[in-house]
């Protein structure tokens, strides 16, 4: 028995020897085949690796490189306004350095020692992630070109309001659109670095449609005289009265084309001379004028009388006419109205002495248009529309020319009372035939054989404004039926410059219906 057990077991001690033998060859077996997949999975990009925010666990090097290069380099989508723009990144020079991002990466993923990593690989344990940052780079000149070419191609600039002839008014302007490419250029920029969303809409601004400007209405009165075949010479002076900016129109129509003048035409200044008259007897009075005094103003003012107007200048000079005017004819010069004077009273057939004023002496040396203007009294458009805007500003302000000039002696009820006396002349109403019935004109008119005029302030709904305006022809008779009507579309204009949302609508009243002026100076 005992030798029976001896040899089982030297039997037994080769097998299990033979089986630790082949377990630990299975062992080491197993190893190496998770050190060929550890090796294997070590060359390929590891999970949770991303680059530029681009998945690319899993991936070869070249796999890799290939989708972060296709994710950047897809094109981003541009909207203007509306419109879908493509801008592919090589149109801007775009170059990712996926080379140097993916050394990076392998250097983050390397960092471990081969058995640790090899250890984590065995047990199954999840990698940390991986991110590396974006590295690109483009041409900024190349983008602002881009965008500069959009720009030229999409922008549209504001339209200004256009003139329109037949109704005298003005055609509304048309809002602009216009690419700010600084502020659009950051946007871009961030669409490029993106893998995703790569949407950028560009900022675009809208510019209103300006509303026309006094030398837009420059240009509609030089285009509506021509129109109208006027053959003779114009002068339209206006003040817009809530900013002071102001428009000058002097032009010749008489050779055929229109021809901007570069001077200041002297004209007879008929009874517009009157407004200078006035605001003289003011001055002179230290009291409010009424009864025979208010009377005087009134009959100068509103029936254009000349007889009064003599009687104004008669108490003016102390019982001498002459002297009144001249005192008239000094004041005038001494508020800076160098153009504008009298040197004798109306309806006087003596030869009077001359007086030089610089428009005067322009249309004699030829360098102007010589109207041949009256020898006795003469103005000018723009001297006549600076009156006007002192009396206003001394009315509305108590401040102004008149003010400065002559302090303590017109005062702002005075010149309010001045406003209110030629708001009440209703008679050649030239300018007041332009605008809406319901709006109150301050004005003076004035004609005679070749020359007709109104002087005055409108106060409208869109803004108060000065308008003066001269006609002259070189004839013996300057027909009213050609004349009347033109300023009339003159004062339309200028009412429908100012008041864009309300076309007037001409009223073809002229106060004449009785009779047209007589070749006499009123």
């Amino acid at each position: 028995m005992m030798s029976t057990s001896r040899a089982s077991r030297r039997v037994n001690i080769p097998v299990l020897e033979i089986v630790g033998l082949l377990m630990i060859l299975a062992s080491i077996l197993i190893l190496v085949g998770q050190l060929s997949r550890f090796s294997t999975a070590r060359q390929r990009m590891p999970n949770g690796l991303e680059l530029a925010q681009v998945s690319v666990g899993g991936l070869s090097r070249a796999e890799a490189q290939a989708r972060l290069e296709q994710v950047y380099g897809a094109p981003v989508s541009v909207m203007y306004q509306d419109q879908e723009i493509r801008l592919s990144p090589s149109e801007v020079g775009l170059r990712v350095n996926s080379e140097a991002m993916l050394s990076r990466a392998d250097e983050l993923r390397t960092e471990g020692t081969f058995w640790s990593g090899f250890w984590n690989f065995l047990w199954g344990r999840q990698e940390e992630p991986i991110e590396v940052d974006l590295q690109v780079e483009y041409s900024e000149e190349l983008l602002r070109a881009w965008l500069a070419d959009v720009a030229a191609r999409y922008d549209s600039p504001p339209t200004p309001a256009q003139p329109v002839l037949e109704t005298t008014s003005f055609a509304p302007g048309q809002a602009g659109v216009t690419l700010n490419q600084e502020e659009s250029l950051p946007l871009l920029d961030a669409a490029l670095r993106r893998p995703t969303n790569r949407n950028v809409s560009l900022v675009v601004e809208t510019t209103d449609a300006p509303r026309p400007t006094l030398d837009t209405l420059k240009t509609m009165l030089v285009q509506y005289l021509d129109s109208e075949e006027f053959d003779g010479v114009a002068s339209v002076y206006v003040i817009d009265l809530q900013n002071g900016d102001e428009m000058d129109l002097e032009a010749d129509f008489r050779q055929g084309s229109p021809e901007y003048l570069n001077c200041d035409v002297a004209y007879a200044s008929t009874s517009t001379m009157k407004i200078p008259i006035m605001v003289e007897y003011f001055r002179y009075l230290d009291w409010v004028p009424a009864g025979n005094q208010y009377d005087l103003l009134m009959g100068t003012m509103t029936l254009s009388s000349n007889l009064h107007a003599n009687l104004l200048m008669r108490e003016i000079g102390l019982g001498d006419t002459y002297l009144g005017t001249e005192i008239v004819r000094n004041s005038m010069q001494h508020l800076g109205l160098k153009n504008t004077f009298i040197v004798g009273p109306y309806d006087e057939e003596e030869d009077p002495d001359y007086f030089s004023t610089p428009a005067r002496e322009a249309a004699r040396a030829g360098t102007c248009v010589d109207t041949y203007a009256d020898l006795y009294m003469q103005t000018t458009s723009d001297d006549l529309a600076s009156l006007l805007n002192m009396i206003y500003e001394c009315a509305e302000f108590d401040g102004g020319g008149l003010i400065a000039a002559y302090p303590g002696e017109i005062t702002q009820d005075e010149c309010k009372m001045m406003l209110d006396i030629m708001s009440q002349n209703d008679e050649g109403v030239l300018i007041m035939a332009g605008v809406p019935t319901d709006v109150e004109v301050a004005h003076k008119h004035g004609w005679t054989t070749d020359t007709h005029a109104d002087a005055g302030i409108v106060f409208s709904p869109g803004g108060d404004y000065v308008l003066t305006m001269f006609l002259w022809a070189d004839v013996d008779w300057l027909d009213v039926l050609t004349s009347f009507p033109l300023m009339e579309g003159i004062s339309a204009a200028t009412f429908n410059y100012f008041n864009p949302d309300m076309v007037s609508v001409p009223r073809r009243g002229f106060g004449f219906e009785q009779g047209v002026p007589q070749a006499t100076s009123q």
